[in-house]
């Protein structure tokens, strides 16, 4: 059979870590875990990885022409593109000043009183954006993302909370899935808060939900998944099951924010729908941990989060790998809780503040993630037949990633074998 000709190689990787198991059977237990090859290569053809090995092997497996890109990443790691499962993408608005007063002593229910801020804020400049307004800020903040390496990200609605601007966020993640080569899938959060034309008590807005919202974005095919917020003061657990019951029935995956400052009920709603993937879970109990385990829910950790509230609470990371939890981490990129688009820094953040080994949160930022977006056959890992989604990091040694905190060392991206940055 005939090689193919390579449109793009990466060759000469100090490390290539593939977070393919099998690809390095002779390595040591940490370069197992990682599929890592020393003086690697990638080969990619239309967007798709051809080759995947030693530089030498790689090289004689495929045909270099003189339009093949040619990338030489000596002394440098070689990984996939990141993949963040859980962010608030799109948005108009930034809320700085609450930011500044909660981290000068202000008591949170002050700030929400006096200075109008919080997610009705974020809502109101949301729903006063234009689709061409509203989509130009979310390309920038896609930017960011880019910048520091990630090639997939899920993206969810949730500052709209009516029909009419539901539709124009998940229109523009739409946008963005059919005119970049960003892996994008979308997720419906109307039930994210009550709006405030509606009463806290009210169950017309959750009636709203399922009967108009859910029905009208899954018959459009505006959606990939369908979430809910379950806290005190949001949405019940009584009340988050029906919508991600409703959304299931018509296609849209389950997803939830769970447990995120109390122990809601999230997590045992999560396993009771079998969500593909439960977010948060900073106070979820043990027993809700082991019926996601027994149901396949990841975990997906935001650490951030609570690093940007200034809050010491993380969730349970140990006993989650203790019982075997698929764990994942994300951004839960937003301007209120969270405005970081860095993967790297949420490995960081991972070592430091959930105690996760460095293996670990790579995995849980790749691989791991993949899972939790329902992609882990497309992406999350360098292996033959996947897309083309590789980042080359200006590092000698995979453990610099956490070590190198806030610097972007991330110095060439690829995106279905296209260039996005560096190169």
């Amino acid at each position: 059979m005939e090689s193919q000709l390579a449109d793009l190689i990466v060759f000469n990787a100090k490390e290539l870590l593939t977070l393919f198991e099998g690809a390095t059977p002779e390595g040591t237990e940490k370069e197992k875990k990682l599929g890592l090859i020393h003086d690697g290569a990638v080969a990619v053809k239309d967007g798709r990885i051809i080759a995947v090995g030693k530089s030498d092997e790689v090289i004689k497996s495929v045909r270099i022409g003189k339009h093949t890109y040619q990338i030489d990443a000596s002394n440098k790691v070689v990984m996939p593109g990141f993949v963040d499962p859980h962010t608030h993408l799109i948005f108009a608005g930034t809320r700085e000043k609450e930011f500044i007063l909660r981290h000068q002593g202000v008591p949170e229910a002050k700030i929400l009183k006096e200075e109008n801020t919080g997610i009705i804020s974020t809502v109101r400049h949301t729903r006063k954006a234009t689709f061409e307004e509203l989509l130009e800020e979310t390309k920038k903040h896609l930017s960011y993302f880019v910048d520091w390496g990630t090639t997939t990200i899920e993206v969810k609605s949730g500052y709209g909370l009516n029909l009419e601007e539901e539709i124009k966020m998940l229109k523009i993640a739409k946008y963005l899935k059919d005119h970049t080569p960003i892996n994008i899938k979308s997720t419906l959060l109307a039930a994210h808060i009550i709006p405030p034309e509606y009463h806290m008590r009210d169950e017309k807005y959750v009636e709203l939900v399922i009967e108009d919202i859910i029905p009208i974005i899954a018959k459009n095919g505006l959606a990939d998944f369908n979430d809910v917020w379950c806290e005190k003061g949001q949405f019940t657990r009584e009340q988050a099951k029906k919508i991600l019951t409703q959304g299931k029935k018509m296609g849209l995956k389950p997803k939830i924010h769970a447990d995120e400052y109390s122990d809601s009920g999230g997590a045992e709603v999560a396993a009771a729908v079998q969500a593909i993937s439960a977010d948060h879970l900073v106070h979820s109990n043990e027993e809700a941990l082991k019926k996601m385990k027994d149901a396949g829910v990841t975990a997906v950790l935001l650490p951030c989060t609570m690093f940007f509230l200034g809050k010491d609470t993380y969730p349970n990371y140990e006993f989650m790998k203790d019982i075997g939890i698929t764990v994942a981490l994300g951004t839960d990129f937003n301007p209120g809780t969270s405005f970081c688009p860095s993967m790297p820094f949420i490995i960081s953040l991972a070592i430091m503040k959930l105690k996760m080994t460095v293996e670990d949160a790579i995995i849980a930022t790749t691989k791991n993630a993949a899972k939790a977006i329902d992609m882990e056959k497309e992406v999350g890992t360098l292996e033959v037949g996947k897309r083309g989604n590789i980042n080359i990091l200006d590092i000698a040694h995979y453990e610099e990633i956490p070590y190198r905190i806030a610097q972007n060392y991330v110095e060439t991206v690829i995106s279905n074998g296209e260039i996005l940055k560096g190169g």
